[in-house]
């Protein structure tokens, strides 16, 4: 068990890369389910634009630890992304991107190699939640 969160393309993206498929979005996650043709499944690589480990419970009690010395307790980070190490079927939605990117600003340039490389995985995939208008989803 860990924390596991990804971004899914959009239904534009996927309509580029697969001319002649039609897909469907499902709203909460974004994620795309081709409609036609008929029984064609598409792999967990092709829907997804990025995928990430955060990391087991260990870890993420750790870096939760280490987030809360750095920006105390109740930040965005720690309600939003590290509340719990298995949020299965959660997301976090555009709203909430510029607080955690302010938070992330303030703890890029750690000294905790762990913190930093959470501080860059989590900006990359709001980048990508962005761009794909599809918030991030917890897998």
């Amino acid at each position: 068990m860990g924390l596991d969160v990804a971004v899914f393309k959009s239904a534009s993206t996927m309509e580029r890369e697969f001319p002649g498929y039609r897909f469907q979005r499902e709203p909460t996650t974004g994620e795309c389910e081709v409609v036609h043709p008929e029984g064609v499944n598409l792999t967990w690589d092709v829907v997804t634009v990025c995928d990430w480990r955060v990391g087991n419970i260990a870890h993420v009690a750790a870096l939760r630890e280490a987030i809360a010395g750095l920006l105390g307790e109740g930040s965005a980070l720690e309600r939003i992304v590290l509340f719990s190490a298995c949020s299965v079927g959660d997301v976090i939605e555009e709203p909430s991107f510029v607080e955690l990117e302010r938070e992330l600003r303030l703890i890029e340039s750690s000294t905790d190699a762990w913190v930093r490389e959470f501080a860059d995985g989590l900006s990359e995939l709001i980048r990508m939640a962005r761009r794909e208008k599809n918030p991030i989803v917890f897998v």
